[in-house]
């Protein structure tokens, strides 16, 4: 039987961009974290994750995407916060 296969930040940086609307990023963010759960993947990593997500996610320049992929970039960078504060209670970096 093969080993689950970890889903990477840049699969989800990926689907972000590739999101519809606002509501659909929130839901492509939620099932990467499910993944995450279901693959028993640590708290510290889940912390290095988010971090890296969002230092991804800070890293994007405006000029490089179109409207909707900016608004998805920024809807992500919000969500991605949101969950960190929700799981663990402090601000990140």
């Amino acid at each position: 039987m093969l080993a689950p296969i970890h889903p990477t930040e840049q699969e989800l940086i990926s689907n972000i961009l590739l999101a519809q609307n606002q509501e659909e990023v929130k839901q492509k963010v939620d099932f990467f974290m499910e993944l995450l759960n279901e693959l028993g993947t640590g708290e510290n990593e889940i912390k290095r994750i988010l971090n890296n997500i969002q230092a991804q996610l800070d890293s994007c320049n405006p000029f490089n995407f179109d409207a909707q992929q900016w608004s998805n970039i920024k809807m992500a960078d919000i969500y991605c916060y949101e969950i960190y504060q929700a799981m663990f209670g402090v601000q990140y970096l």
